[in-house]
């Protein structure tokens, strides 16, 4: 996946249907990892998907989740989407973000 580009296709798992739900999701790269923010935090129906079942994919790729839900971390993944996107966009579409998801690449 392009660092540059700005949006992937995330997949979950429904919890309560067992089908995929996709939707397109803004992410950034930091290392070996990529990471997402629920644009309706913790009760995103995406999120809670995850919490049910971690498996998802990026694009075509397959993958777990790690679900974050550590202050310092999610800030840290707050600050990257607002380099990223810009701080005015991520306060505008993502405010109260308390968690957020960390994929690593396999």
């Amino acid at each position: 996946m392009a660092r540059e580009a700005t949006e992937i296709e995330l997949t979950t798992i429904g919890r309560r249907t067992g089908q995929g739900h996709s939707i397109p999701v803004w992410f950034v790269r930091e290392g070996k990892s990529t990471f997402l923010l629920p644009v309706g935090g913790a009760n995103s129906q995406w999120y809670r998907n995850l919490r049910k079942n971690p498996t998802l994919k990026l694009g075509p790729t397959s993958a777990k989740a790690r679900l974050i839900t550590d202050r310092p971390t999610v800030d840290r993944v707050v600050e990257g989407f607002a380099s990223k996107y810009g701080a005015s966009d991520v306060n505008q579409y993502y405010p109260g973000v308390d968690v957020a998801v960390e994929v690593r690449d396999s």
